[in-house]
């Protein structure tokens, strides 16, 4: 059996050994099976409180399929262990140009998805940042599930600031999400 996540903590000083250090990079076509199955990890365990109903199976399924994952526009984003271990992923939708209020079109975050174990250990602000500088000079939009404390509180935790709602419908039943937003960055002068 693999040895529980053990990454670096973005608020750690403490240099990483080598042999430990996780790696972010783009994500090739050869991981997108893990990547599907991160993905489906980590929605069923943010949204199937009460269990996995039939739609929510189907749901993942259809939208984390490595093929429907390889089809959708943006950039794919991956942090794995030394080791080859899956931790994290990001799906970045430079296309998806929403209207942010206040803001004005930006970059898509569309999924930051760590896998439970490897949570609250500085991944999450890893690829965040990494996602905003993707595109410097455009703002970064997500929306997230408003049942999702724990992403919520993380992202508002991360500068993220409250831009409105959307809807997420699955099966006839519609989910409210928030909308959140950063500026673009600011680029300092050499």
């Amino acid at each position: 059996m693999p040895k529980p996540c053990v990454t670096t903590s973005a608020a750690s000083s403490a240099p990483m050994p080598e042999d430990m250090a996780e790696v972010l990079r783009a994500a090739s076509e050869a991981d997108m099976p893990r990547v599907s199955a991160l993905a489906r990890w980590v929605w069923l365990d943010s949204y199937a409180t009460e269990g996995v109903s039939a739609s929510y199976a189907s749901y993942v399924e259809r939208a984390f399929a490595p093929a429907a994952l390889r089809a959708v526009a943006g950039s794919h984003w991956v942090v794995e262990s030394a080791d080859g271990f899956l931790l994290a992923w990001a799906h970045v939708d430079p296309h998806a140009d929403y209207p942010v209020p206040g803001i004005g079109g930006g970059v898509e975050l569309a999924q930051l998805y760590i896998a439970p174990p490897c949570q609250g250990r500085g991944l999450g602000p890893r690829l965040l940042r990494h996602a905003r500088e993707l595109d410097p000079h455009r703002p970064l939009w997500l929306s997230a599930w408003e049942g999702n404390a724990g992403a919520l509180k993380f992202y508002r935790r991360e500068g993220a600031e409250s831009r409105g709602e959307t809807w997420f419908e699955l099966d006839g039943q519609r989910h409210r999400n928030e909308v959140l937003a950063w500026p673009a960055l600011q680029l300092e002068k050499a």
